[in-house]
């Protein structure tokens, strides 16, 4: 009997750990799935590691925490073809007060999915493989934990032979052949120092991977965090868009615009602003998902890129421009107007209103960030759903300041003796409509390779604006409408003041001077080859290369990737467009840096214009979207010489050192 009741303590415990390991397997189960079924050897593959966690449990995430919860590690089994490279992504957690820990935990309570990035070992078996993932987690409920498990996950990948193996293979076996026999240890500790290297490099570039500009990964890792994360994504680059420089020339437009408008009342103004946003949102949405379903991803792109329809939006703002500086009315026939009354119920129609938020969609389209291109993918490719919420979203909080905007003019005539001076401010957005209507009929002379309207003689043009703006402010001459100017009063002087030193800042951007900011609406400073790159589509040929004083970029991937493997140097692919604002300041502010430079001649350099007419930029955009999830321009990748992506960049950045860093990584992982 007293050999019975000492068994029975130990035979409790003994239970009692068994079903705490049956607990933590049920708590959550485990999948897992590489993103690619198929991976070169010495490549690398994401392997998606997901968690169904029951109702009433949840898990920590990979953070670890001071006296907190084990976290939750995932690492390959020790004889598996792949080994783990750099840092687990993961979606954001939960972050709450944890009563069986007494601290701020992170966990989940619903379906997870972690992305882990794995580099084909060294030496690994071709052909169809079993690999085995193995999952340490800690399982708790609201009133207990369960001791931490470690479960194996089996999931099948395929190994192709890649010359990297073989790469590593020949000069593995000359470093053993020169050693001797007697250097297996010492080469094998040389080996685990320079995987520890490779590691914390590839930790460094995980971390600073997404940038949350709304790229395809951060896209996808907020829809599996659900819908709210979702558009919380598309409001935040929305926001974002706003700070890109298709957008600014829009702020006098419509300024001017609702001006002109003059709406009776208060009520009229507010309806007409909201007329006006729900115009740009319709458009980005609408329009924009249907043209991807009609035209593929793309159409919205190639739409706003056309150069009709840039000769049609220049005619539009000049047109404007010459009705602000009196030279006629813009008067809608009486039968119509009579039709648009009944149908709007009032006295101004809705028409012009939606053709400015139209005409407002057309012209920041190709700017607004990743997050449209990937959306246009989506919708492209079915996922109507997601693209209408997405849009949605994003198109709202985009719209947001402009609806403000369309305010602003009918609280400037609400001040007192605002008519004389009302009419001044006409005149000078006449003129800013002017200088933005050059902005589209640049960008027909560059698709069209038409070589006319240089960078010099566009800045020509607007320093003549500015001079004549400064010199209508001094009452130097009168329009129609203006009311006879007895003295230049405080304000006049100030705001002359401010035009004529902007001409002058323009000014010194003749001869191919950087000009900041306003390089992005400018002809490019590599204009003649620009115009050289826009006259591919009418040869339908590709191959050659624009030799600069810094560098010399491949208009041809399968060239550079020729010229790459000869080099052993990885390739920079510059995705890029004819009439993309953001590609100009990037290329006019980032590029020229001393560090990028440096960096840019490590790499075979590609450039390859999307938005362009004929096969090649057909091709491009094809190869773009098919490869990389995304038609958005900017769009930079770094590529291995086996043709394997390394890391992308999406978009504009005004921090240098995230660019640098992005260069940095790829050559990191291409190991060159």
């Amino acid at each position: 009997m007293k050999k019975l009741s000492r068994l029975i303590p130990a035979l409790f415990i003994l239970t009692l750990i068994m079903a705490s390991s049956l607990l933590a397997q049920e708590a959550a189960k485990w999948t897992a799935k590489p993103v690619a079924a198929t991976v070169k050897a010495g490549a690398t593959v994401e392997v998606k590691v997901s968690a169904d966690v029951i109702e009433g449990w949840h898990i920590y995430s990979t953070t670890p925490q001071e006296e907190g919860p084990v976290p939750t590690e995932i690492e390959f089994a020790e004889n598996a073809p792949l080994t783990r490279a750099g840092k687990i992504k993961q979606p954001k957690p939960i972050v709450k007060y944890d009563e069986n820990f007494g601290i701020d935990t992170e966990y989940y309570d619903k379906d997870v999915a972690f992305t882990v990035t794995a580099k084909v070992k060294a030496g690994a078996k071709l052909g169809k493989q079993k690999v085995v993932v193995e999952v340490t987690f800690m399982a708790c409920n609201d009133r207990m934990c369960l001791p931490p498990k470690t479960v194996e996950v089996p999931f099948d990948i395929t190994i192709e032979a890649g010359e990297a193996t073989a790469a590593v293979d020949a000069q593995q076996t000359g470093a053993d052949a020169e050693m001797g026999p007697g250097a297996d240890s010492a080469t094998e500790g040389q080996q685990d120092a320079a995987t520890e290297e490779m590691k914390d490099a590839d930790t460094e570039s995980e971390d600073n991977e997404s940038l949350g500009y709304g790229d395809e990964r951060d896209v996808e890792n907020a829809k599996e965090e659900g819908l709210w994360a979702y558009i919380g994504l598309a409001m935040s680059v929305g926001a974002l868009a706003l700070l890109t420089p298709c957008v600014f020339p829009m702020i006098p437009i419509t300024v001017s615009f609702f001006t002109k408008r003059e709406a009776a009342t208060r009520f009229q103004s507010v309806r007409d602003a909201l007329i006006y946003s729900f115009g740009i949102i319709f458009t980005f949405t609408g329009l924009g998902i249907l043209l991807a379903l009609i035209f593929g991803a793309s159409g919205i792109n190639q739409f706003a890129a056309n150069p009709w329809m840039n000769i049609l939006i220049a005619l539009v703002f000049i047109v404007f421009a010459l009705n602000l500086f009196g030279l006629f009315e813009i008067v809608v026939p009486s039968g119509i107007l009579t039709k648009l009354t009944i149908a709007s119920g009032s006295g101004r129609g809705i028409a012009s209103l939606l053709l400015m938020g139209l005409t407002f969609t057309l012209t920041s389209f190709t700017c607004t960030v990743p997050f449209v291109g990937t959306v246009m993918v989506a919708a492209a490719k079915g996922e109507i759903w997601w693209s209408i919420v997405g849009m949605l979203a994003f198109s709202s909080v985009f719209a947001l300041p402009f609806f403000l905007l369309a305010l602003f003019p009918s609280w400037l005539k609400s001040m007192p003796k605002s008519g004389g001076w009302l009419n001044s401010v006409k005149v000078v957005m006449g003129f800013l409509e002017f200088a933005a209507a050059m902005k589209f009929l640049s960008n027909v002379d560059l698709i069209w390779g038409l070589g006319i309207l240089s960078r010099d003689l566009f800045l020509s043009f607007w320093v003549g604006i500015g001079v004549l703006i400064t010199a209508y402010l001094l009452g130097k001459f009168e329009l129609p409408h203006d009311s006879k100017l007895e003295k230049v009063g405080v304000f006049r002087m100030v705001w002359s003041m401010f035009f004529l030193g902007i001409s002058i800042y323009i000014f010194t951007g003749l001869n191919d001077k950087p000009l900041g900011e306003l390089d992005a609406f400018l002809p490019p400073m590599n204009y003649s080859e620009t115009i050289s790159a826009a006259s591919l589509g009418d040869t339908g040929t590709i191959g050659g290369s624009e030799k600069s004083e810094e560098a010399t970029w491949y208009s041809d991937y399968n060239e550079a990737l020729v010229v790459a493997k000869e080099e052993s140097k990885p390739i920079f692919i510059d995705f890029t467009g004819f009439a993309c604002t953001n590609c100009r300041w990037m290329e006019a502010n980032i590029f020229p840096r001393k560090d990028v430079q440096a960096l840019f001649k490590e790499f075979v350099l590609v450039r390859l214009y999307t938005d362009g007419q004929g096969d090649v930029y057909d091709r491009n955009r094809i190869f773009q979207e098919s490869r990389f999830g995304t038609v958005a321009l900017p769009l930079y990748v770094t590529m291995s010489t086996d043709d394997q992506q390394l890391t992308t960049f999406p978009g504009l950045t005004r921090k240098p050192q995230e660019f640098v860093r992005f260069l940095k990584d790829g050559l990191t992982k291409s190991g060159m």
